[in-house]
């Protein structure tokens, strides 16, 4: 693939989860990554940008017009939104076009983005569309607003299904999509899951003093209630545990109170760097994933990436079974699996890590290893 072009369009902050940047850097001789920003990350962060890359290095940045709204406006200004970042895209294309060729991929990440990548074939701007499917917004919802949005959404979905190359990040979406009609179910199509970078571990972590990190998006359904509510039992068995949150996202004020409410020792970090995140997860102890088990939520479709940032680090992981993947955590012996609520599961998971952390820490970077992004992305792009 070397030599060749590529237009990538992700949303922030999500751009290189699972190093899928990285690859697509290191595959593609010029690259035109378009990064669109839906939650405010807080501090000074831009997100709606096009960043130009030339042999792996940024030759050229350029900022898009965002509408900078508050959270409670995100799905009622949504259409908005999305019409301007299709007028902003198709316009970048065409400049590509001009001066650099016809690119050879448009790689997305999201049914509207792709939608557009389909657009743009239309007018001869690409040659090839590949669209990776990882996640599913499920229409029923109690608010009309998010009803409708999740509806139209859906639309594009529809039209989407005809990019040239789609892959699933599990079995569970593709089983939705064949629901919906979207898919023949006759065709198979390739699995292609969150990957993970080369194990990096701290052997000299301090057992004595319990860090739990979360990584993520600060929305509800992510789980992190479930922490809180344990805070007395937590506080209780192990004196001095500190909870680490690294992200930011709709709902921080929320934990915030929720943190102090509860007087469960939490530091909040917000929006990190890559780097920075490394440097935060390998102090601590152990990474918990708690989603909560609810199939009317888009975190019950997808692929769990922070487990695998997780694992990646060789941090032992305590997750809610509600993906595919978690069982590996178990099977492997690289964590532990609870049912979400459930206070005294979470405290003997817990010690029981503790109790063994090296062989959990070693089996989480053996697991990691077998997901190495290398191995998994290229069928993506070669079928």
């Amino acid at each position: 693939m070397k030599g060749k072009t590529i237009i990538y369009v992700a949303y922030s902050p999500y751009e290189n989860q699972g190093k899928i940047l990285d690859f697509i850097l290191e595959s593609y001789q010029n690259v035109f990554a378009f990064t669109i920003g839906h939650h405010n990350l807080g501090g000074n962060n831009r997100t709606n940008k096009l960043t130009i890359y030339r042999s792996g290095k940024v030759i050229k940045e350029s900022y898009l017009y965002h509408i900078p709204i508050g959270n409670k406006l995100v799905f009622s200004i949504l259409p908005f939104r999305s019409i301007l970042n299709l007028i902003q895209i198709f316009y970048q294309s065409l400049k590509i076009r001009l001066n650099y060729g016809q690119v050879d991929v448009y790689f997305s990440v999201n049914g509207y983005a792709a939608w557009m990548g389909l657009v743009l074939e239309s007018f001869g701007l690409v040659k090839k569309t590949v669209y990776w499917i990882c996640d599913y917004y499920p229409i029923r919802n109690e608010n009309k607003i998010v009803y409708l949005v999740r509806w139209i959404y859906w639309q594009f979905e529809k039209m989407a299904a005809r990019s040239d190359v789609l892959a699933f990040h599990n079995n569970r979406l593709v089983k939705v999509w064949r629901d919906g009609g979207l898919l023949p179910y006759l065709k198979t199509y390739p699995l292609v899951p969150i990957a993970t970078n080369r194990s990096k571990t701290n052997k000299r972590r301090n057992l004595k003093k319990i860090k739990l990190a979360f990584l993520g998006v600060l929305k509800r359904s992510q789980g992190l209630d479930y922490i809180f509510d344990s805070a007395e039992l937590l506080n209780k068995s192990f004196p001095g545990i500190q909870v680490e949150v690294l992200g930011a996202g709709p709902d921080m004020d929320y934990f915030k109170k929720r943190a102090k409410d509860t007087d469960l020792k939490t530091k909040f970090y917000g929006y990190v760097s890559e780097k920075k995140i490394d440097e935060v997860l390998l102090s601590n102890t152990i990474g918990v994933a708690p989603y909560m088990p609810d199939p009317a939520s888009v975190s019950f479709y997808g692929d769990p990436g922070k487990i695998k940032r997780y694992i990646s680090l060789g941090l032992p992981v305590i997750a809610t079974n509600i993906h595919e993947f978690p069982k590996q955590l178990e099977k492997h012996e690289a964590g532990c699996l609870v049912k979400y609520g459930d206070v005294s599961g979470l405290v003997l998971s817990i010690k029981k890590i503790v109790k063994k952390y090296s062989t959990y820490s070693e089996n989480a970077s053996r697991l990691n290893d077998r997901f190495y992004y290398k191995k998994i992305y290229p069928k993506m792009f070669e079928v």
